[in-house]
């Protein structure tokens, strides 16, 4: 009697332990490859490109500033001989002062090339979390993980959700 009160107790136990996981839904998990979705957008080509664009201008603005301190430096190196005293000693201060500009411009585009990649990501980031945000509600995912996620060793390309992800961006981005 005590071992059939006891298989039933355990019995009755393990149903009810049971029953909370036979209520839960099925959960959904996504991924998306972020370096596959920046390779294959076309808006996020466009935003890249834009991007390029003002670094090849300030780049442009360095290298010929950087060839006028060099033209200035061979004139000094050429002329330094004929040169008085007081001469030579405007032409330094003017190749100095040159070259602290140089390095002014540098860091100051520096800065602001660091600036804009900030906010091109940020506005970005801001873009696909909504869209994430959306086809999350929509497809009923409870998680969106991001591929080189720390700790995600493997996962099934039926999970990937990449393609859809590229796809709702570029048609968000015009």
């Amino acid at each position: 009697m005590k071992r059939l009160f006891i298989l039933t107790a355990g019995i009755f136990i393990m149903l009810c332990l049971q029953y909370p996981a036979l209520g839960a839904s099925a959960s959904k998990i996504a991924v998306v490859d972020m370096e596959r979705l920046q390779n294959q957008s076309k808006a996020f080509q466009k935003e890249r490109a834009k991007l390029k664009k003002k670094v090849d201008a300030m780049q442009q603005k360095l290298r010929d500033e950087e060839q006028a301190i060099r033209k200035l430096e061979e004139d000094y190196n050429k002329q330094s001989m004929m040169l008085s005293l007081d001469a030579k000693q405007d032409k330094r201060r003017e190749l100095e002062r040159k070259k602290r500009h140089y390095k002014y411009l540098y860091e100051d585009f520096t800065k602001e090339m660091k600036d804009e990649e900030e906010d091109a990501t940020k506005a970005v980031g801001k873009d696909l979390e909504k869209i994430l945000e959306n086809i999350a509600k929509k497809e009923g995912f409870i998680i969106i993980l991001e591929k080189r996620t720390l700790g995600l060793i493997y996962y099934a390309d039926a999970i990937d959700i990449t393609d859809q992800v590229t796809e709702a961006y570029d048609k968000a981005k015009p």
